[in-house]
This record gives C-alpha cells, structure tokens and sequence, in this order.
C-alpha cells in the first residue's frame, strides 16, 4: 500500500517540444530531451538529463540537473543539485551543490553554497560559501558568512583556476586562487596565489608570502 506521501506524487516526463504548459496536476516534472516550459511551475521536484528551458518563474522543493538547464526567471527552491550547465536569472535557493557549470544572471540567496567547477555570477548572498575552482570563474559581488575558496586539486583543465571578484565581503574568509579588487571581512586568511588590491579588516588577517596585497587597513566593528 502506498504511503499518501508517494500517493501524492505525480509525474510527467517530457522528451520534445516548445513554449509548453504544464498541467497543474503533475507533482513532478523529468525532462529527458529538448524541452520548453512556457508556464510557471509549482512543483515537488524537477529532474532534466537533456536541455530544459524555463521561461516564467519556478517554484519546486528539489531540482535536480544533469544536463542543461535554463531558468530566464526566479528560481525558489530548498535544494539545487547540478552535474551539468545550470543558468539562472536571479535564485532564492537553500542549499545549492553544483558540480558543473553555474551561472547567476543577477542574484542568487542561498544559506549554502557548495560549487565545484566553474561559477559565473553577478552578485551571490550565501551564508556558507565553499568553492573549489577547476577553471576561471567570476563573481562581481560575493557577500557571505563564511567562505573558503581553493581550487580543486582533482580536475585537469588549461585554464587558470582562480577566481575574480570585484568585491568580496564576509565575517570568516579564507581565500586562495583569487583575484579582488576589494575584500572586507572580520578575519580573513590570504593564502596563496591571490592578488588583492585592498584588504579591510576588524579583527585579524594573514597573507601568504605567495600572495599579493597592495594595502592593509583596519576598520573599527
């Protein structure tokens, strides 16, 4: 006998076509193709091993990525895997475990962020943020709590790991691999192999002889 929680849970699966409406009954939508969704979704989860583009709003508990994935509106969610390409426009997100490629048009808020590979963002709010870099990546503004960013010792790849930031600010940060015009915290660990135009900080700071900052100034909490 089936619990009413899996009684609950209806799914469709698309494989083709375009600017689609999806039915309001469906609590589960899995995109194995090429696929459109014209409508906004309302959703338990979403599972996409092909190209998926959403072109309204997108409301689900769980998204998971395999392949492509395309969100040209807001995307609220509690949990965001990707193993693939994922593009949002702006994203209120809980936690977000990304392996691939993500990019963040405008905004993204998550209370956690866990990204290996490649990141591209406008502007990201997260309360934990752990980055390990396999390729070049740009944030302009990264906002957080905590952050450790590193690069990722597993991925071969020709590029340069690092990441630039216009503006990095956080209370705990320990950066390596990355390229700041700004960075502003309450304890902040420069390791190696970054480059850093200002530091401002409130309560300690290291840098690594094998990391460059141009100057150092301390600011009252």
């Amino acid at each position: 006998m089936k619990s009413a929680r899996s009684a609950k849970l209806r799914s469709i699966t698309y494989t083709s076509g375009s600017n689609l409406e999806l039915p309001e009954e469906y609590d589960v939508l899995k995109i194995r193709g090429s696929v459109s969704i014209l409508s906004a979704v309302h959703l338990n989860r979403i599972s996409t091993h092909g190209y998926g583009l959403f072109r309204s709003q997108v409301t689900v508990e769980e998204l998971h990525s395999w392949g492509a994935c395309v969100i040209e509106d807001c995307c609220q969610a509690k949990q965001l895997l990707n193993n693939g390409s994922l593009k949002l426009d702006t994203g209120h997100i809980t936690s977000v475990v990304s392996s691939g490629n993500l990019t963040i048009k405008y905004l993204l808020k998550t209370e956690d962020l866990s990204a290996i590979g490649m990141i591209h963002g406008k502007e990201i709010h997260a309360k934990q943020c752990l980055l390990k870099l396999s390729s070049e990546s740009k944030i302009e503004r990264l906002v957080t709590e905590k952050a450790q960013i590193s690069k990722d010792q597993k991925s071969l790849s020709l590029l340069k790991k690092r990441l630039l930031c216009e503006y990095i600010k956080g209370q705990q940060l320990y950066l390596s691999y990355t390229h700041a015009d700004i960075v502003e915290g309450d304890t902040v660990i420069i390791d190696k192999n970054c480059s850093i135009h200002t530091l401002y900080y409130t309560e300690d700071y290291r840098i690594s002889p094998k990391s460059e900052v141009h100057q150092v100034i301390r600011r009252e909490k």
